[in-house]
């Protein structure tokens, strides 16, 4: 049988079989992220999601946060915009005590609106607050299962580096016994 044949009969195309021992030709080193494969690699993916809907979650819990926010500034904007017009008309002695009636009904209205947002806007705080604990809990879920991968990733590593070199020395052994025959 020729070298051509045995080639052919070998299952392993980068190791060659010469007579009773086995010759590593030179090749390119091996790509160890494509032959490993994370157990837990589903969990890390579904809990990579999960961290995502909590991020989406608390984004959407803050847009209301931010908005209940403006709506207060808004109203705190129209009190002190209407209190400057009833000073300006004192000054010019052009206010009158419909006026002054319409000024303090309207103090009134926007102290009870604002009372209502500020109710609502610590209620969107809270939930913001809970909101970003869930992300952080999920952040952490994600983090510690990575964690766990990069372990393996290096057991995985280690353990093919000392095959890679128990390989070698045994072909080197190999090729020493077959010059000192």
């Amino acid at each position: 049988m020729g070298k051509d044949e045995s080639l052919k009969l070998v299952r392993n195309p980068s190791i060659v079989e010469v007579g009773i021992f086995l010759v590593l030709p030179h090749r390119e080193p091996l790509n160890l992220g494509s032959m490993f494969k994370f157990s837990m690699q589903t969990a890390l993916d579904v809990r990579g999601k999960q961290e995502k809907i909590k991020m989406k979650e608390m984004a959407v819990a803050l847009a209301v946060q931010q908005a209940l926010q403006s709506e207060l500034d808004e109203i705190d904007q129209a009190v002190n915009t209407s209190i400057e017009q009833v000073n300006q008309d004192k000054h010019q002695a052009t206010f009158s005590v419909d006026q002054f009636r319409f000024m303090d009904q309207f103090k009134q209205k926007k102290r009870l609106e604002r009372g209502r947002v500020v109710a609502k806007h610590k209620e969107a705080a809270h939930e913001t607050e809970q909101r970003r604990l869930g992300l952080v809990e999920a952040a952490k879920n994600r983090k510690t299962l990575e964690i766990l991968r990069d372990r393996e990733m290096d057991r995985f590593q280690a353990k093919q580096v000392k095959f890679e070199r128990e390989f070698a020395d045994e072909v080197a052994s190999n090729q020493f016994v077959q010059q000192h025959r």
